[in-house]
């Protein structure tokens, strides 16, 4: 039996690939604070409480573009989409739900995975109780097991959602 395979999927710059190298235990994924840097699909192995799977950092997705380079991140985040058995869709709680956030959450739930929506750069805001429930508009609520969000105090919470992949 092959070990089960999760994809972090989302739009540019919400902090894929920093949570990428914090579940696996390293830095794999370079990290940077601008878009694109992150272009294919970056694997790693994890474990998560005694759970093996194998995670699949991508590039930020811009569904509507006409740049090559941003069209070809697409087409490898597509492919992880496709083999993943458990999607992770990070948001940036910050920024609120946006058209992106709103198109990629389509292509999401028509690929009928798993999907765990968390909602990531949380950790200064005060009204992170009101904010997070904007994030149930996408439409997910048959798809997740909950929304879940990154404070500096709770990021391990990600370990309750590796329980599906058994």
């Amino acid at each position: 039996m092959s070990k089960p395979m999760v994809a972090i999927i989302g739009k540019p710059n919400v902090g894929k690939s920093t949570f990428f190298n914090y579940i696996i235990g390293k830095r794999l994924s370079i990290v940077e604070d601008k878009p694109g840097v992150t272009r294919d699909r970056v694997y790693g192995e994890a474990n998560w409480r005694g759970r093996n799977f194998t995670l699949v950092d991508t590039g930020g997705i811009e569904p509507k573009s006409d740049d090559v380079i941003l069209s070809q991140m697409k087409v490898q985040a597509d492919i992880a989409i496709n083999i993943a058995d458990v999607i992770v869709f990070l948001t940036d709680l910050k920024q609120g739900v946006t058209a992106v956030d709103e198109e990629i959450a389509l292509m999401l739930k028509k690929s009928k995975k798993h999907i765990v929506l968390v909602c990531n750069k949380s950790d200064n805001l005060g009204k992170t109780k009101d904010d997070i429930y904007e994030f149930y508009n996408l439409g997910l609520r048959r798809t997740i097991s909950s929304i879940i969000y990154k404070c500096s105090w709770n990021w391990r919470c990600f370990r309750c959602y590796i329980r599906m992949l058994s």
